[in-house]
């Protein structure tokens, strides 16, 4: 963790430098208030800083009263510095927008435990921050849905086509998800698609999205990558929402969308069921060039051919070994492929078939083990290393 540390006084400066670095801070050392604002205000300012009262050119009270003047992305947790130990000098500067005071010469072992105070802060903080992003994202999608929906029940029932065969064992899944793509695209009123299979690495895509899959029935784990062009992602938008994208945030989470309605459809349902496919996460809609790069060659290339737009598609492929592990030993990017119940909560389901296993979710099963250890398994099948990469997107 970087820390600004703004002192005047060489000597403070770096015996509280020292002390930082032994305890695996990383210190960005200035000598007077204005160089200490200059970057406090900038666009990539340590989260902590540690500033001396009296300092040349602008004191730490004035450095604290413009940080809190100005709106910081991330708010600068600011500890002051003083010989001034009275009790009014205290409050003139937290008034001033300090979060702590230390009294000059400080203890290094007290400067210690207000830094810790200072990491919990920031950590709760970036929590903070992290779910209100995340709830953000969520009534963006709702609405986004319910616009989708709006639109897709106001539109014509599309013309009836022969359905879509699956139920047939020795049909590979590629082939099965292939053609339930297609089918399922004029099924939601897209249009009648032509499914072409193809070789060769195929042309270079605006956009691209991810959508990771398990198939029960062959026991494997799926990749497919969903590629097209900008003009035909207007199209698809224009499509499904009845209007024009109004940014590229909109674009993106329009084809994003786009393919959880096609989960949606009745094709796939049977696919589902069939296969026993599972969706790992809702798919995932980026540029091309930001998306990590698939991992081996793809099982199997073909495009969509539709009147007004072309999707690229390639599916990559690789066996997964269920596994049967205790709740302690669950790793992020776990798939849960049967319901499992805590001991001593019969009949309430704490992994639900289908979930897939998270950081934070290893969090909460990790306090719900440590008050109830038990021997309890699940059956899971673990992502493969290159499909983690897009759980850390």
């Amino acid at each position: 963790m970087k820390i600004l540390l703004a002192d005047d006084d060489e000597i403070s400066r770096k015996i509280i430098s020292a002390f930082l670095s032994r305890f695996g801070y990383e210190s960005l050392l200035v000598q007077n208030g204005l160089e200490a604002w200059d970057i406090l205000r900038g666009p990539h300012a340590p989260a902590l800083a540690i500033c001396d009262w009296m300092m040349p050119r602008m004191t730490g009270p004035e450095v604290c009263s413009r940080l809190r003047a100005i709106k910081q992305p991330v708010r600068t947790y600011v500890i002051l510095l003083s010989s001034r130990n009275s009790k009014l000098d205290i409050v003139k500067g937290l008034d001033a927008g300090a979060d702590d005071y230390l009294v000059k010469p400080c203890d290094l072992i007290e400067l210690q435990a207000r830094l810790r105070v200072a990491q919990r802060a920031l950590n709760h903080e970036a929590q903070l921050r992290k779910t209100i992003a995340d709830y953000d994202q969520l009534i963006r999608r709702h609405n986004m849905l319910s616009e989708i929906a709006s639109q897709q029940s106001a539109a014509p029932a599309p013309v009836a086509a022969p359905a879509v065969v699956v139920n047939a064992p020795a049909v590979p899944a590629t082939v099965d998800v292939a053609a339930a793509l297609a089918e399922a695209l004029r099924e939601a009123g897209l249009g009648q698609g032509q499914l072409l299979p193809t070789s060769g690495a195929g042309g270079h895509t605006d956009f691209s999205v991810v959508l990771p899959l398990y198939l029960k029935r062959d026991g494997v784990w799926i990749d497919l990558r969903l590629g097209i062009q900008r003009a035909g992602a207007h199209v698809l938008c224009r499509a499904v929402l009845k209007r024009p994208a109004h940014s590229e945030h909109e674009l993106l989470g329009v084809l994003a969308e786009s393919v959880q309605l096609l989960l949606g459809t009745r094709t796939m349902a049977r696919v589902k069921q069939v296969l026993g496919l599972v969706p790992v996460f809702p798919a995932l809609a980026a540029r091309s060039d930001a998306l990590p790069p698939a991992a081996g060659n793809p099982a199997a290339r073909w495009e969509l051919r539709l009147p007004d737009l072309v999707i690229q598609a390639a599916l990559f492929s690789r066996p997964v070994v269920v596994k049967n592990k205790s709740l302690a030993h669950l790793h992020a990017g776990d798939l849960v492929l049967e319901a499992a119940n805590m001991p001593g909560e019969a009949g309430h389901n704490h992994l639900a078939a289908g979930e897939l296993i998270t950081a934070h979710r290893l969090d909460s099963l990790a306090e719900a083990v440590a008050q109830s250890p038990s021997t309890t398994t699940v059956a899971v099948a673990e992502a493969p290393e290159a499909s983690r990469a897009f759980l850390r997107l």
